[in-house]
C-alpha cells in the first residue's frame, strides 16, 4: 500500500515536470548579437549576449524575464518594468521594436 502511494506520487510529479517543460516555447533570441542602425551604416552600436535569465549590454549584465510568442520576444529587465520587444527574421536578424528608436535598431546574430 505505501509503496503504490509512493509511486502514485511519483508518476504525479513526473506527469507535471513534462507537462510544464512541453509548455515551454524555445527562445529565438538566446545568443550574442551585435546592434547597428541604417543611419551608421556599418557602425556597431554595441554587442549584446542574451542568456536564459540575464542579459549583457555595454559589459552590463542585468536579470531578465523573456514572454515568448514564436519569433517575437519581450524583454523584460529586472526592477526596471519596461519591455524590450523584439522580432527575429529568418535571415539571422532582428528589430528592436520600442517607442524610443521607433525600430531603427538591428540586431545581427553572431557566432559564438
Amino acid at each position: 500500500m505505501v509503496r503504490r502511494i509512493g509511486m502514485t506520487v511519483l508518476l504525479a510529479a513526473a506527469g507535471a515536470m513534462l507537462a510544464s517543460c512541453a509548455s515551454f516555447e524555445p527562445n529565438p533570441l538566446l545568443g550574442r548579437w551585435a546592434m547597428a542602425s541604417p543611419l551608421a551604416p556599418g557602425l556597431v552600436l554595441g554587442t549584446y549576449e542574451f542568456r536564459r535569465s540575464t542579459m549583457t549590454a555595454f559589459g552590463v549584465t542585468q536579470d531578465v524575464e523573456y514572454s515568448v510568442d514564436g519569433n517575437n520576444v519581450l524583454v523584460i529587465p529586472e526592477g526596471i518594468g519596461i519591455g524590450i520587444e523584439v522580432t527575429i527574421d529568418e535571415d539571422g536578424k532582428a528589430r528592436l521594436n520600442d517607442p524610443v528608436t521607433g525600430g531603427l535598431l538591428t540586431l545581427r546574430r553572431l557566432r559564438s
